[in-house]
């Protein structure tokens, strides 16, 4: 006779395989798939590059910047800041100067929208391949070159005569004038002339250093020949000046090492003119000559701090080792 287990009976279940086996679902969002580092020069030709975009980006920078300077040059005239051209034209008049690094300072932001109209966000890897300004290695730049950029300088009014002149009647508030806007109007053109017009016109050639000497070359010519003065000589000391901060920008991916190279040059000079006199002579002209002596010895001087600077820049990691390869983001 048979027996009955108690108890319902439980249906039956097709096999299923133990859960620790099954893939637990990821939550984790899928890695993005990495971009090639690219020079200074070549931040600007990613993939999506197109033959219009650097012409997309001067337009919109050329109109930013001639809008923001006539709304400034309007307001001081308006508000009887400015009451002449001649007034304008015055490196003696604090208003003027004030107003001179203000319309030169409009660069800034007209680079910044003129990449970012044209080439799409990522506008801030004007200023670096880091895409933002490195504020450490600017400072540090700055604090090593004042003293050797003085003690240049210092010699170089030393073998000039060293011709102490009277100051001029204002100037205190051309000296505050200058300490706060100054370094806007230096920074500014370096952003234009080796950030935004280098990288739009390097993104048109595809050999990263073939687009380094073609860009160098522009840069250098427009950044001399924009200070009005056709002397061989005082082209040569800018041009240089202007060759080598290409050359920095390339080793060490960023606009950082040459900002501070020519605040640190302006400020001093308009200093020493302050307070040594001569002032109107300190600003490159039409009517400013040079010799072969001085301009050699700017360029030796600017060539010694270069080489000063990239050290550092290796020292701390900014370039890489060697003089040739460039820093890559």
């Amino acid at each position: 006779m048979s027996t009955s287990t108690t108890g319902p009976r439980t249906p039956e279940t097709p096999f299923a395989p133990p859960t620790t086996l099954l893939p637990a679902p990821s939550i984790e969002p899928a890695a993005p798939q990495p971009t090639q580092a690219r020079s200074y020069v070549h931040q600007m030709r990613g993939p999506s590059h197109r033959w219009w975009r650097p012409l997309l980006a001067l337009l919109v920078a050329s109109t930013t910047a001639l809008v923001g300077m006539g709304v400034i040059t309007g307001v001081f005239i308006a508000t009887g800041l400015v009451t002449s051209e001649e007034q304008m034209f015055d490196v003696l008049d604090p208003t003027a100067s004030l107003l001179g690094n203000l319309l030169i300072a409009v660069l800034i932001p007209a680079t910044l929208l003129g990449l970012r109209v044209g080439f799409g966000p990522g506008a801030g890897r004007v200023l670096s391949v880091a895409g933002r300004m490195r504020w450490a290695w600017l400072a540090r730049c700055g604090a090593v070159l004042t003293p050797i950029w003085a003690a240049y300088l210092a010699i170089a009014w030393l073998a000039d005569g060293a011709e102490v002149l009277g100051r001029p009647e204002h100037w205190v508030g051309l000296l505050v004038v200058s300490l706060l806007t100054t370094p806007l109007q230096a920074a500014a053109e370096e952003i234009f002339m080796r950030g935004g017009l280098v990288q739009g016109l390097g993104a048109w050639v595809r050999s990263p250093v073939v687009a380094l000497g073609v860009t160098t070359l522009l840069s250098a010519a427009l950044f001399a020949l924009a200070h009005g003065s056709m002397d061989v000589w005082i082209l040569i000391d800018l041009g240089w000046m202007a060759a080598v901060g290409c050359w920095l920008t390339w080793r060490t991916g960023g606009l950082e090492a040459i900002i501070a190279l020519h605040v640190v040059n302006n400020l001093l000079v308009v200093t020493l003119g302050l307070l040594a006199g001569g002032l109107e002579q300190s600003y490159v002209d039409t009517g400013v000559t040079s010799t072969p002596l001085a301009a050699g010895a700017s360029v030796a001087a600017t060539t010694l701090v270069a080489a000063v600077l990239l050290h550092l820049a290796r020292r701390h990691g900014i370039a890489p080792q060697g003089w040739r390869e460039p820093a890559l983001g």
